[in-house]
């Protein structure tokens, strides 16, 4: 892209292909810090609504979990 192109948002507003335009130029009047901080205030909202589940339970205790009859993994390698 050259300069004025950066700068000045596309022209057209109708087809596909300008409102891919206007998503690639507007992405470029971002910061590298500006689309973290959107995709955090993103993934905030998605956790707040519902709509994203976490991977991870809220508790540590939940996730320990012994599959092995309680062996330490030392005792396991012994065997």
């Amino acid at each position: 892209m050259i300069e004025d192109e950066v700068n000045e948002p596309p022209q057209g507003w109708g087809s596909f292909e300008d409102a891919e335009a206007l998503r690639r130029w507007s992405f470029l009047q971002r910061t590298p810090q500006q689309r973290l901080e959107w995709l955090i205030e993103m993934l905030e909202i998605g956790y707040a609504s519902g709509a994203i589940q976490p991977r991870r339970p809220q508790h540590a205790a939940d996730a320990v979990q012994e599959p092995t009859g309680g062996q330490s993994a030392a005792d396991r390698a012994r065997t």
